[in-house]
């Protein structure tokens, strides 16, 4: 009857074995956890620019609205003035009116562009 010769792994063999394991195991555990904290930073990221979205939605229907409102204002001022001369007064003031509206509707979408942008960027560096 033969034996066979028995093979034994010395144990400092194991030891390095072992430890390479665990650091392994720690590696990818790191590394799962910054992949969830990105996809978590990411998934704000999106939430935050699809409120930015529904906000300026919202404004644009509001602005549209505040347009329409002005134009029935205009044309029952007009067909109310007496002369030419008020006719003219009317649609000039009008006119500076829609102005000073779209220039403050601009400055408003220009702001919160800026700070949506500002939240994206916050948001990709923490």
């Amino acid at each position: 009857m033969t034996t066979t010769p028995k093979l034994e792994v010395p144990e400092a063999m194991r030891d390095f074995a072992d430890q390479s394991v665990s650091q392994a195991r720690k590696a990818f555990d790191t590394f799962m956890t910054n992949a969830q904290d990105a996809i978590t930073k990411m998934e704000d990221g999106a939430s935050t620019a699809q409120a930015t979205g529904t906000e300026m939605q919202k404004d644009a229907m509001a602005f549209a609205e505040e347009q329409v409102a002005s134009a029935f204002d205009l044309a029952q001022k007009m067909v109310r003035a007496k002369d030419t001369t008020e006719l003219m007064t009317i649609q000039a003031n009008y006119m500076r009116q829609q102005m000073e509206a779209v220039q403050q509707q601009a400055q408003d979408v220009g702001s919160k562009m800026s700070a949506a942008a500002q939240d994206a960027a916050k948001s990709m560096k923490t």
